[in-house]
Order: structure tokens, then C-alpha cells, then sequence
């Protein structure tokens, strides 16, 4: 317990938003979030932020006010991305706050399992972690049902292969800017470990 106490406060102190200055609720426009994300979105992360393809993001029902952070964090060049940077490069605050209002309103379809028989697996990890190889258990930042919050993302429902993606950045520390407790999860999480979690994240509605 006082290790997860531990990794909780590192990532609280690692940037970003923090429980007492997270700020006013995001004002938006919806609609005119919808037509920017059918312009410049949709291809990759669906119309209604529902991604089809497993390598991008569901965006659906994700927190306004963690996609602002992140789609700053992409404009800043604190995340990298080929794709994504050309994307909001020009996008005003306005735009950002449309969007992340759209998305937020948004309900996320379910999660795909590809491989049930690692779900108990990954259901122990992520509320219990490894206490033997030092990973702290996820539901600590994301919450029991991977809800997460406007400091940290729902995973609940998020593709597999997303998920796995972003372990493998962290670990290859291409997510400098990230939370310093993803840092840690990843770098000690093994590859069955890192794809159970991924698997049961998905399995949560």
C-alpha cells in the first residue's frame, strides 16, 4: 500500500493539472467540434471519436479536459506524431475546446478482447499491480472501472493495440513528457503483463 501511496504522489507532482488547480470546466462548442472532427479526425478515430482501427485511439466519452491537455501536448511537440502534429499545428484554443467537448459528449462503443484467457491476469495486475517486480496497480490513477479522470485518461474500453503502442514508447522513452508513473509501469511490466492489462482495459465498458 505505501508503495502505490508513493507512485500515486510522483504522478501527481509530474506536470500538468493537479487535483487543487485543474481548473473551470472546459467551454466549448459542440457543433462546431463535430464539423472540425469530421474535417481533420475521422479518418483515423471515427466520427464520433469511436477509431475502428486498432492502432488509433478511442477518443469517445475521453475527458475534455485531458484531451485539451494532450492535443497542446502534440501542438508543443511534448508528443510526437508524424501524423497528428500537421493536424493541429494551426488549431486555435477555441478549436481545441470545441473538440474536446464534442469528444467528451460522445458515448464509447465497447472494447475488443483478442485474447480472453489473459483477462484474470490482467484483472490482477491492474487492481493489484506486482508488488515483486515493483509495478503499481492502475486503478490507483484510472479508477476500478477505467473511468480515469481529467488528470488521467479512461482507458476503459480503449483498443489493444493502441494500448501496447504507448507501453513501447514509454519504455523506448519517445513519451519524455508523459507521467513519470506510465514510465515506471511500463519499464517493469512484462510482455504478458503488458498485454493482459491491455486486454482487460479493453474488456471494461
Amino acid at each position: 500500500m505505501r508503495f502505490r501511496t508513493v507512485l500515486i504522489a510522483l504522478a501527481l507532482t509530474g506536470g500538468g493539472m493537479t487535483a487543487s488547480n485543474a481548473g473551470p470546466a472546459i467551454k466549448g462548442d459542440p457543433a462546431k467540434g463535430q464539423a472540425l472532427m469530421a474535417e481533420r479526425c475521422a479518418a483515423c478515430h471515427g466520427p464520433d471519436g469511436n477509431s475502428q482501427a486498432p492502432t488509433f485511439p478511442k477518443l469517445a466519452g475521453q475527458h475534455a479536459e485531458y484531451l485539451l491537455h494532450e492535443i497542446n501536448e502534440y501542438k508543443e511537440h511534448h508528443r510526437e506524431s508524424d501524423m497528428m502534429q500537421p493536424l493541429v499545428a494551426d488549431l486555435s484554443d477555441e478549436d481545441v475546446a470545441n473538440l474536446a467537448v464534442f469528444l467528451a459528449a460522445q458515448k464509447p462503443t465497447p472494447g475488443v478482447v483478442s485474447e480472453p484467457a489473459l483477462l484474470p491476469l490482467g484483472k490482477d495486475v491492474y487492481l493489484k499491480g506486482n508488488p515483486a517486480t515493483g509495478v503499481p496497480s492502475c486503478d490507483g490513477c484510472h479508477e476500478e472501472g477505467g473511468e480515469g479522470s481529467a488528470r488521467f485518461p479512461r482507458i476503459a474500453g480503449q483498443n489493444v493495440e493502441y494500448t501496447l503502442e504507448q507501453f513501447r514508447l514509454y519504455v523506448a522513452g519517445k513519451r519524455p513528457f508523459g507521467k513519470k508513473v506510465m514510465r515506471t509501469v511500463a519499464e517493469r511490466l512484462s510482455e504478458k503483463e503488458a498485454r493482459a492489462v491491455a486486454e482487460y482495459m479493453a474488456s471494461l465498458p
